[in-house]
């Protein structure tokens, strides 16, 4: 299986970053000397086919660029240490902006959140204000993590291959959210140059009450993907869909879902939103799908009906002045309804804590997948690695995977 290359490819990294941490940082500056080096090429390249002043600066910009980290022994010392610094700073405003959000609407896990955060802002700040930190330190810690990694894609390759595989709470180790958000949309690209719209990969012809759907867009965040999930072929989407109430660059505000029939929702998304979506069956038993309608209802009775803006204004006769409004969009082509969450978790939409992936762990949190203990950024490009995951182990809830590439 698959997990078990991946876990030699981890454990490979791990052991080399700890033996030899400075052979790493030589292998980094070597690295970014490349990519530069190649870039500036190609940009001059252009240039000297259709002539343009702003490729030649980029092209000439890229090439010295090279040169300099060519020239500069610790170049990518200080990239390690200040990404990571960055990266503590995110994740820490991730978590305290979260804490405050449970704090608000009488959430449990905020001292989880405050906690991680903390500590993200202590060494956050540790790294970037000391320019003189080891950076040996840091690659011996990543090699730690690359071993972790390669214990956990060991243990999932065993588990897998069990005649009495299911799924069970616990901590699944993953690589950083931002290192798997753009994954979906690789993937697509590569399928999009087979010239594939469509393929479908089936463990059996079994039926499903429950599917969750990645989705990749052609640009802008939405190359970061959403998630929804499906139940009894009715589609529950959650997100920022209220503009008025959007803090934070639409990364906040206030809670909203809606429901659509599966199909009409799948056709929207593929012919008008130009979104490729990946489709996971998955099998629940009685006792689950009882949770799941419990958790359904239960969702339903702290919301209340929203209005979006074409049927606020009664905008349907001129819909043409709503089309950069989503929600409107849809409303306009569908018969679509959307719920505004009014207490308790997901009133307030976070896209760094309780964003889609959180919105589709509660149907998880009823099944014993290994992804919910997960805290901080959960994003899809992290369920997407994990459903691509378990989706190959035959005993397996996920009995089948479609995927539908949009024009």
């Amino acid at each position: 299986m698959k997990e078990f290359a991946y876990g030699l490819v981890y454990l490979f990294c791990g052991i080399f970053m700890i033996v030899w941490p400075l052979r790493m940082l030589k292998m980094i500056d070597a690295f970014m000397v490349f990519i530069f080096f190649i870039n500036g090429t190609k940009q001059l390249l252009k240039a000297g086919r259709h002539p343009k002043v702003i490729d030649i600066e980029w092209g000439l910009l890229s090439i010295g660029f090279a040169f300099f980290i060519s020239n500069y022994q610790y170049f990518s010392n200080g990239i390690v240490r200040l990404g990571t610094a960055i990266y503590m700073w995110m994740y820490c405003v991730s978590c305290l902006v979260q804490f405050f959000i449970d704090i608000h609407t009488k959430e449990g896990h905020s001292l989880v959140d405050l906690g991680n955060g903390i500590f993200c802002l202590v060494i956050g700040s540790y790294l970037f204000f000391h320019k003189n930190f080891d950076v040996n330190v840091l690659i011996l810690l990543f090699g730690l993590y690359c071993i972790a990694l390669a214990g956990r894609s060991f243990l999932d390759g065993w588990l897998g291959i069990r005649s009495d595989y299911h799924w069970q709470h616990k901590h699944y180790l993953m690589l950083p959210a931002i290192v798997l958000a753009f994954l979906p949309g690789q993937y697509i690209q590569r399928l999009k140059k087979q010239d594939k719209t469509e393929r479908t990969d089936k463990k059996t012809d079994a039926t499903t009450d429950l599917r969750v759907m990645v989705h990749v867009g052609p640009k802008g965040l939405q190359k970061v993907g959403h998630i929804t999930f499906a139940y009894k072929d009715c589609v529950y989407s959650y997100g920022n869909y209220d503009i008025a109430s959007s803090k934070l660059n639409g990364t906040m505000g206030d809670g909203v879902f809606f429901m659509l029939p599966f199909d009409v929702y799948l056709k929207q998304m593929l012919h008008t939103e130009k979104n490729s979506v990946f489709e996971y069956g998955i099998h629940v038993n009685q006792k689950q799908a009882k949770w799941i309608e419990h958790e359904i209802e239960a969702l339903k009775q702290r919301s209340k009906i929203w209005l979006c803006a074409i049927e606020r204004e009664n905008g349907f006769s001129h819909p043409q002045d709503y089309m950069n409004d989503y929600p409107s969009r849809l409303r306009n082509a569908t018969q679509v309804q959307f719920y505004k969450i009014i207490n308790g978790k997901f009133k307030t939409y976070w896209a760094l804590g309780d964003n889609c992936a959180q919105f589709t762990n509660m149907v998880f949190s009823k099944l014993g997948s290994a992804i919910l203990n997960l805290r901080g950024v959960v994003s899809p490009g992290a369920y997407f690695v994990w459903l691509e995951h378990e989706f190959k182990k035959s005993k397996s809830p996920i009995v089948y995977r479609k995927i539908h590439i949009a024009a």
